[in-house]
């Protein structure tokens, strides 16, 4: 294709501002990361968004920021502003067997995405530098906005696309996070505000180098092991502000590890390094002192709380009333790529080359107008298009409600508000086959039923188990629920969740508490900001697989509370938080989940906090 063509497409005869979004591609980053392009839009009237898409992911992207709006007028005006350019190359299904060989693998060679993947987008982001005209991966032909991009967003774990973008280009980089403060601090702050990736990388090498210190180690498992216990931390415990100290093991909760972690750390450190500025999806408010000290150590760089990226309705009075409608267009991130060639909301009018219209999409979608979205979403639920909540997940096109919110609204009529419990561990994380039994058995002989929905994307229920939860009729196994209705459910009371970010903040926001069974990651510091801050839910310990060391809780003089991990008291546990959380403690912890979606509802609104962070960036684009 010829390079000079000229522009094919401009917004209006004025000028106009161009920022680059770079998701990571797991469904706990992209969702909110597709909020975010939502929100940046609606409050820069000018901006056009390019958002670099991995190909898979191309069609869920839109389907989730056309979730994000409220009325045809919106949907017009924020989405026909947002190009979701699609690069790379499709990934292999992520089976059991795949699995095991990644987790086997070194991880100095592992890159996700993949480092073809990650050149395709540099070179996507030099043609819209150069303003050329080119085709992305799914045929879509993008031109000139009238702007070259001073601004790019990207996921922290984007840092092969990230580094060379910024070596080569003139621009601001921002990185996005989905977990709390203290979680990002304890990733990529230094050591002495309770950091971990100063020197792991070096220290990692160098502990492989050394043959008596590696004592037949893979390099793989060096790096697992100094994530669990680095012997430059002083006393083995963590301190980092806004959070109890704890020890360095407890954020190794169980047998589970991603070789991709040593990446997050060994790139991400770089990353972070050269980034301008940061953007956080939790609030100033809910984190004060771990907002002051990531101040401290990021400085002379801005960070920028912007709060839980989740669509209007979700954030107002009228959740739960809208929350039926939305589950109707919920995204399941598992169901087959669509036919992304062919659809797409922001090519038609960005480009000036349409490439197909989603004639059955909902008509559009306008934030601040609470009833207007839940009408829009029930009135275009039969419009849903590939990759939204349709027959595989359970639902119909005929406007049949959701089997979980079906459930909790039995459960709403015969046990009462806040009487249900919701279990999900996400896409990639699942207990053992042991502990999920002793979760079910507990739940099915608890003398106050509790009953409870429970997702389960991969392997399934025991014959046993299946017949006794049909039988005890308590509960609901399904593959996939719509979990942002689901929390805003008056039925619903607790959340049991691994407690990664974005199901942190979509419990928060909905004044849901939760129950912690944190897994890696990011998870530990928030099981413990939830359950010992701002005391809306119970961390889980005995449950805990992955070193059989005592956690930092109770009577600290005596070592803290040990790991016993038997069946038995595995069984006490659960029995007690779950009976807790029907009595006097789960009053409290609920009443001040309660406290806490308020606090967010003014940060997220008109002149609050996220609103004056948003406006920092007036200056940038």
């Amino acid at each position: 294709m010829s390079q000079d063509r000229s522009p094919t497409w401009s917004l209006t005869e004025s000028m106009v501002r161009h920022a680059l979004l770079i998701p990571f591609f797991a469904w706990g980053h992209l969702r909110p990361e597709c909020a975010l392009a939502v929100t940046l839009v609606r409050k820069f009237t000018d901006l056009v968004i390019s958002f670099l898409c991995e190909v898979d992911f191309v069609q869920r992207a839109k389907d989730e920021m056309l979730r994000q709006c409220a009325s045809d007028e919106e949907r017009t005006t924020l989405l026909s502003r947002i190009r979701v350019i699609a690069y790379g190359n499709p990934q292999p299904q992520l089976t059991p067997e795949l699995i095991t060989m990644l987790m086997q693998m070194d991880p100095r060679h592992l890159n996700s995405p993949t480092l073809e993947s990650c050149a395709d987008a540099v070179e996507i982001v030099g043609k819209l530098m150069g303003e050329r005209v080119f085709l992305d991966k799914i045929g879509a032909d993008w031109g000139p906005v009238g702007a070259v991009p001073k601004l790019v967003i990207a996921d922290v774990m984007m840092g092969n696309v990230i580094l060379p973008v910024k070596e080569k280009y003139d621009v601001w980089v921002f990185l996005w996070w989905i977990g709390n403060t203290a979680s990002f601090t304890r990733m990529y702050a230094p050591m002495k505000h309770g950091g971990r990736v100063e020197g792991y990388a070096s220290e990692c090498e160098a502990l492989f180098a050394d043959e008596e210190k590696r004592n037949g180690r893979s390099f793989g498992d060096i790096a697992r092991d100094l994530w669990i216990r680095d012997h430059r931390v002083p006393g083995d415990i963590v301190k980092l502000a806004g959070l109890p100290p704890y020890f360095q093991w407890e954020d190794f909760p169980q047998q589970f590890w991603f070789p991709t972690i040593y990446s997050s750390l060994a790139v991400g450190g770089k990353v972070v390094d050269a980034a301008d500025g940061f953007m956080m999806t939790t609030l100033e408010e809910l984190e004060t002192e771990a907002h002051k000290d990531m101040i401290q150590w990021a400085r002379p760089r801005r960070v920028l709380c912007l709060g839980p990226q989740l669509p209007p309705a979700l954030l107002s009075e009228d959740s739960a009333a809208a929350g039926e409608a939305l589950a109707k267009l919920d995204v399941n991130y598992h169901a087959p790529p669509a036919n992304t060639a062919a659809n797409g909301h922001a090519n038609e009018d960005l480009n000036g080359h349409p490439n197909g219209k989603d004639d059955a999409a909902p008509e559009g979608v306008a934030n601040g107008d609470v009833h207007a979205e839940a009408k829009v979403a029930n009135e275009h639920v039969n419009g849903a298009t590939n990759g939204v909540n349709g027959d595989a997940n359970g639902s119909s096109h005929g406007g049949t409600v959701d089997p979980a919110i079906a459930f909790l609204d039995k459960a709403l009529a015969s046990h009462g508000p806040g009487s249900a419990l919701y279990i999900s561990f996400g896409s990639v994380f699942f207990p053992p086959e042991k502990h999920a039994k002793l979760l079910f058995e507990t739940l099915l002989t608890l003398e106050k039923p509790m009953p409870f929905v429970m997702t389960m994307s991969r392997g399934s229920l025991p014959e046993e188990l299946q017949a006794a939860l049909q039988a005890s009729g308590r509960g609901l196994v399904v593959p996939w629920a719509p979990q942002q209705a689901v929390l805003s459910h008056p039925g619903l009371g607790w959340m049991l969740t691994h407690c990664g970010g974005g199901g942190t903040f979509e419990s928060l926001s909905s004044g849901v508490p939760v129950i912690g069974w944190p897994f890696m990651g990011d998870q530990p510091q928030h099981a413990l900001w939830v359950s010992q801050v701002l005391d809306t839910g119970f961390d889980l310990v005995q449950v805990r697989t992955g070193v059989p060391l005592p956690a930092l809780r109770g009577d600290l003089a005596a070592g803290g509370t040990p790991v016993v991990g038997t069946e038995d008291a595995i069984r006490e546990e659960l029995r007690g938080v779950l009976e807790s959380a029907q009595g006097k403690d789960g009053v409290r912890k609920r009443e001040n989940a309660k406290r806490v979606r308020e606090l967010i509802l003014q940060g997220v609104g008109k002149g609050g906090s996220a609103e004056r962070a948003l406006g920092e960036l007036e200056f940038i684009l």
